[in-house]
């Protein structure tokens, strides 16, 4: 779906990852050759991996990103007029994480917050749903909360997911803009949507216990690393043309593209598809690795100085994209924070 949304602007952006943070070494020792590592850490870029603690969630981490907004910007908590937290790793099953943030961030009661359950193109959606929802408003900023904790969800004894994710929250205002205008390209392949599924824990299939244990990788999240391979170079620079030819912007117009850090091998093939030196597509991602739907947010933390005309695409879990052509001059990057 190509879609234009007049008179919006993203204000600022803040991320938190975890203090704690664990070598690709580490983490996969013992489990495949020294080696086969070497080559996932030149080929991923992921040197190491943001671990939330056993007590931290992505509410966690996208709360202090908002209070940084709130402390650090003249932003003010009185104009958020509504809560979008975007999460695959909700604190409870119910009520919706949005509800608890409200009043945790102490926002007032007359907002509308809900919870999205997307991962990889949340950043873009949730930007999307906040623009959408300001054509609506006639005052006020839209707080846009996401995150994901998904090494709770990777086996122990899986390097499939464990020399990819990293944990991490993000926040990002979006308000309102005279003549300001941002375009999206937003995809479902919900045919692929095998290709990264964690089948039990939900009301389709309850956790399988064995032994009175439920550590077994059943119950864990599973990725088939080839067919988001294939995805990712087969859909998504076919999705971005399409945006860049339907907002009338030439692509050397493109100051960056920040796309989803899946992995450092990913984006350089979609630079190359693109015509684009891998500079404009920066991978930020080393250090704390593939952070769900806070991956875009993450890396334009990590490198902060970002402004004019950038593409953003989040590409992945569902399978789906979710792009956005946006002029960032004038926008707030906070510096990453550590929880």
């Amino acid at each position: 779906m190509l879609i234009k949304i007049p008179n919006v602007k993203i204000e600022a952006v803040g991320n938190f990852v975890s203090r704690r943070k664990i070598s690709i070494e580490e983490r996969l020792g013992g489990l495949i050759p020294e080696k086969r590592i070497a080559r996932l850490k030149k080929s991923t870029g992921f040197e190491s991996f943001s671990v939330a603690g056993e007590k931290i969630c992505a509410s966690d981490f996208c709360a202090a990103a908002a209070e940084k907004i709130f402390a650090e910007t003249e932003i003010n908590r009185d104009e958020i007029r509504a809560v979008i937290f975007v999460t695959q790793t909700a604190d409870y099953i119910l009520p919706a994480t949005s509800h608890i943030l409200q009043r945790r961030l102490n926002l007032a009661r007359d907002i509308f917050v809900f919870d999205v359950n997307l991962g990889c193109t949340g950043f873009v959606a949730g930007i999307f749903m906040a623009a959408s929802i300001l054509q609506n408003v006639p005052r006020g900023k839209i707080l846009l909360l996401c995150g994901d904790t998904p090494t709770k969800y990777s086996f122990a004894e899986d390097p499939a997911t464990l020399s990819i994710f990293g944990d991490a929250g993000a926040a990002a205002v979006i308000g309102k803009s005279d003549g300001g205008e941002i375009f999206f390209n937003l995809e479902t392949l919900g045919e692929l949507s095998g290709a990264i599924i964690m089948e039990r824990g939900g009301s389709r299939n309850s956790f399988f216990v064995e032994n009175n244990s439920l550590n077994l990788r059943e119950n864990f999240a599973a990725m088939d690393g080839a067919a988001v391979m294939d995805f990712s170079v087969k859909h998504v620079p076919k999705n971005l043309i399409e945006l860049i030819k339907f907002s009338g912007v030439e692509i050397s117009g493109v100051e960056k593209f920040f796309l989803h850090q899946a992995n450092r091998l990913i984006l350089e093939n979609l630079a190359a598809q693109l015509g684009v030196s891998p500079e404009r597509v920066p991978f930020a991602a080393g250090r704390i690795g593939n952070t769900s739907s806070a991956s875009i947010p993450a890396a334009m933390t990590e490198i902060k100085e970002v402004s004019g005309l950038t593409i953003l695409s989040g590409f992945g879990v569902g399978m789906a994209i979710a792009s956005a052509l946006v002029d960032l001059s004038g926008a707030i990057f906070l510096e990453t924070g550590e929880l």
